[in-house]
């Protein structure tokens, strides 16, 4: 008979080659174990590598995007309320390789910061894919404002009042075109709607809650993405 201590060795040690064998085989961004590499294509482990990140110590983050090449971004002034609003470590980002701000800057919590990186990049590959013209500028109206849900004067706090959610209205290619979610996401352009659904597409990939005009009316002309606790995509 199998004494249970052979058995559990036994299991031990296949576990233990099967991670070896996923280790070689696998890309790290489909392996949940593996760290957050900002720099490589989403895949089926990236929002659970973020919610580790999140988790860890803000250095982490702090210097994953510090050592990102084509993240153009800074670390941000803490700033605090009386009320509770605001951030002890963020970062001002203005853009990357794939695209700037338009305003030019944004205060944002460092995972939402580098999800915004990484999103930048997927948005950039759909618009030379469905335009054939790379990405110049995304166009938003901030992360920060400190209120609670939905402008209640009382409830949960937003994540805007952390710097924890960004607010998008469109995207400006190169060649001058823009795609704007109030105009286009049931506009007669097909292109610009299948656009609109796989940027949404991709930042529900990224981000912990993705909501578009499909949401409520609310959302009729913008993203509103976040790395709060909640998760949703609609």
């Amino acid at each position: 008979m199998w004494k249970p201590t052979l058995f559990i060795a036994l299991f031990v040690a296949i576990l233990s080659l099967s991670v070896v064998a996923l280790d070689r085989n696998i890309p790290p961004q489909h392996l949940p174990w593996k760290q957050l590499n900002p720099e490589a294509p989403l895949g089926l482990s990236t929002k659970s590598q973020f919610l580790r990140m999140s988790l860890s110590s803000s250095d982490v983050c702090m210097d994953m995007a510090r050592d990102t090449k084509e993240f153009n971004s800074i670390p941000a002034d803490p700033q605090k309320t009386n009320s509770g609003c605001g951030w002890d470590i963020a970062r001002v980002v203005y853009g990357s390789g794939n695209g700037t701000l338009k305003p030019g800057e944004a205060n944002m919590q460092c995972p939402l910061a580098v999800g915004a990186y990484m999103w930048l990049r997927e948005v950039d590959t759909l618009a030379q894919k469905h335009f054939g013209s790379a990405l110049e500028t995304i166009h938003h109206v901030g992360t920060y404002s400190c209120r609670r849900q939905n402008g209640n004067n009382s409830g949960q706090w937003s994540e805007h009042a952390f710097a924890n959610a960004w607010d998008v209205t469109g995207f400006e290619l190169k060649d001058g075109r823009l795609i704007s979610v109030k105009r286009d996401w049931t506009g007669e352009d097909k292109t610009r709607r299948k656009f609109l659904r796989e940027t949404r597409h991709k930042a529900c990939k990224i981000f912990r809650v993705t909501l578009s005009p499909d949401y409520n009316s609310a959302h009729h002309d913008h993203f509103h993405v976040d790395m709060g606790p909640s998760s949703a995509c609609r």
